[in-house]
């Protein structure tokens, strides 16, 4: 039964009508510090990234404050959610453009991508490997891949990353784009692993903030969320 109400969850006259009446606000409560430090600093005309948009809760803020003059690249590897994407944002549709790729450190033109927790949700799908340390679990299949240096070569203003587990494989395939770009990075982090991509940023002479706007260091745990800042660049921390 659940397999089915998937099925029709995911037909085109579904996905069609859920998209008219979507407005990517379920974030802002799911994740509020996110929405808001995005809101307070994404600027008109300015050209985003949107790495692991899952159904386009964020790629839509961010078409919505970029006004007509910016743009924005939605990424995202599980197809399902691609055409999700599609629909939810098809308001701003001259404004986004939908990859459905992977985003890696570049090594490889083709990764493998295995599911998440539940398999009937486009939800948690990585690069990685299995959750849980579940070492039986193969690859449900596999997606093109690119870096984000690989892809892009034009001024970036913002990119949020939250892949999964995948941040360190993201963030060292964007180097050139940090040095030369120098856009401000909000960040998803689930591992040790992930967390060890604050070198990138340290290299590239940024600073790594909280979301409510205190530096971390090497010696401070990961959180979930982070905010990566070109040191120099000043940004608006919403007030608790």
């Amino acid at each position: 039964m659940k397999q089915l109400i998937h099925r029709f969850k995911r037909t085109g006259l579904v996905c069609f009508i859920r998209g008219f009446f979507f407005d990517g606000t379920t974030v802002r409560k799911a994740e509020p510090e996110v929405y808001e430090f995005m809101h307070a600093n994404i600027g008109y005309g300015w050209r985003c990234i949107d790495c692991g948009a899952n159904r386009g809760e964020y790629s839509f803020l961010m078409a919505k404050l970029v006004g007509p003059s910016g743009f924005v690249h939605a990424f995202e590897l599980h197809p399902e959610n691609a055409k999700q994407i599609k629909y939810n944002t098809r308001r701003f549709r001259d404004r986004i453009k939908i990859e459905n790729v992977a985003v890696t450190d570049g090594e490889k033109r083709v990764v493998p991508v295995f599911s998440g927790k539940s398999q009937t949700s486009g939800a948690e799908w990585n690069i990685v490997g299995p959750h849980d340390g579940d070492t039986t679990s193969r690859p449900e299949f596999s997606i093109p891949a690119v870096s984000l240096d690989q892809y892009s070569g034009e001024r970036i203003d913002f990119v949020k990353i939250d892949v999964e587990g995948a941040g360190y494989e993201v963030i060292s395939g964007m180097q050139r784009m940090l040095r030369q770009a120098c856009p401000v990075v909000v960040f998803e982090v689930h591992s040790p692993k992930e967390w060890e991509s604050r070198k990138y940023f340290l290299d590239a002479d940024y600073t790594i903030f909280t979301m409510q706007g205190q530096p971390m260091n090497a010696a401070k745990p990961f959180v979930f969320h982070c905010v990566a800042v070109p040191n120099g660049k000043s940004v608006n921390w919403p007030t608790p």
